[in-house]
C-alpha cells in the first residue's frame, strides 16, 4: 500500500533575475521515505531545498504538504512540519550544544521555556546523533564534525514530519556518516518521517536511500527507486565518472567503484 504523500513538487521552476535555475521539477515523496538528492555542483540542489522549505517562492509551479499548499502555512506552523540543516559549519552561536538544540523546540511553545516534553525531545535528538556528551560544551569550541551533529540534532528536536538536509555528512568521519544516516533511516521506518537529503557519495545513496532524485542543469533527469535510477550509466551521464557496480550476494547491497576516469 502506497505511503501517504508527505511533500510534492508540481512543475516547479525558479529564476534568479533572468537566469533559469530550475525548470519544471515534478515529484512526490511519501511519508517514511528517505530520498537522496544527487547532482553535480551548480545543478540546483540547494535552491530546490530552499523552495521546498518555503525560503524561496517558485517562479512557477507549487509545493504542497499533503493536500495543503506550502505557501498557506504561517512560518511557525511550517516549522512544525519541516526542519532544515544547511551546509554551513562556520555558523557561530554563543550557546551550549544543549541550548542550541533546544532552539528546535521554538515552534512548539514560548521561547525560553522548556517543558518536560521539550527537554525529552532535545535529549532524544542528541542521542540520535550521538552528541549527548557535547551537551554542556560551547558550540563555538566544537570541531566541524561535532557542530554538524549538533545542528542535525537541532533539526530532529523540531519533531517535524519532513527533514531537509543539505549534505548532512559534511565534515563527519566515516563512522559518524554511517551513524547519522542509520539514525535518519530508523526515523523513516519507525516514525514515518520523510527525509530529503543531498548526498555526494553514491555508495551512501545505495546503502541508505529508498529513492533518488537526479538533478542536472536545473532539470530533473530521473526520480525513482535507487536500484532503478542510480546505475553505472546514470552516474556516468550525471557526474561524468565511470563506475563499476558490484553486488554483494550476501547482503543485497550494491557498491560502486570508480574506474580511474582521469588516468591516461
Amino acid at each position: 500500500m502506497p505511503s501517504p504523500t508527505a511533500i510534492e513538487s508540481r512543475s516547479v521552476s525558479f529564476k534568479y533575475a533572468n537566469q533559469s535555475v530550475l525548470t519544471d521539477i515534478t515529484f512526490s515523496i511519501g511519508a517514511g521515505e528517505l530520498v537522496a538528492l544527487i547532482g553535480p555542483n551548480g545543478s540546483g540542489k540547494t535552491t530546490l531545498l530552499k523552495i521546498l522549505l518555503g525560503f524561496l517562492p517558485p517562479s512557477a509551479g507549487s509545493v504542497t504538504l499533503g493536500a495543503k499548499p506550502l505557501s498557506s502555512y504561517a512560518p511557525k506552523e511550517r516549522a512544525k512540519q519541516i526542519a532544515y540543516v544547511s551546509q554551513q559549519p562556520q555558523l557561530s552561536f554563543p550557546l551550549t550544544a544543549f541550548q542550541l538544540v533546544s532552539l528546535g523546540r521554538y515552534p512548539h511553545g514560548p521561547r525560553g521555556r522548556l517543558s518536560s516534553v521539550d527537554k525529552l525531545a532535545v535529549e532524544t535528538a542528541l542521542g540520535h546523533t550521538d552528541a549527548m556528551n557535547l551537551s554542556e560544551r560551547n558550540f563555538n569550541t566544537l570541531s566541524g564534525g561535532e557542530k554538524q551533529k549538533v545542528l542535525i540534532a537541532r533539526a530532529l528536536a523540531q519533531s517535524a514530519r519532513i527533514l531537509l538536509l543539505d549534505e548532512p555528512t559534511l565534515h563527519l568521519d566515516l563512522y559518524y556518516q554511517l551513524q547519522i544516516l542509520t539514525a535518519l533511516k530508523n526515523l523513516c521506518r519507525e516514525q514515518g518521517i520523510a527525509v530529503i537529503t543531498v548526498l555526494h557519495d553514491v555508495n551512501l545513496v545505495s546503502l541508505f536511500a529508498d529513492k533518488a532524485l537526479l538533478l542536472s542543469d536545473g532539470s530533473l533527469r530521473a526520480f525513482g527507486p535507487v536500484a532503478e535510477v542510480v546505475t553505472e550509466a546514470s552516474i556516468r551521464e550525471l557526474l561524468g565518472v565511470e563506475m563499476k557496480a558490484i553486488d554483494n550476494d550476501q547482503t543485497g547491497a550494491r557498491y560502486f567503484v570508480p574506474q580511474q576516469p582521469f588516468s591516461r
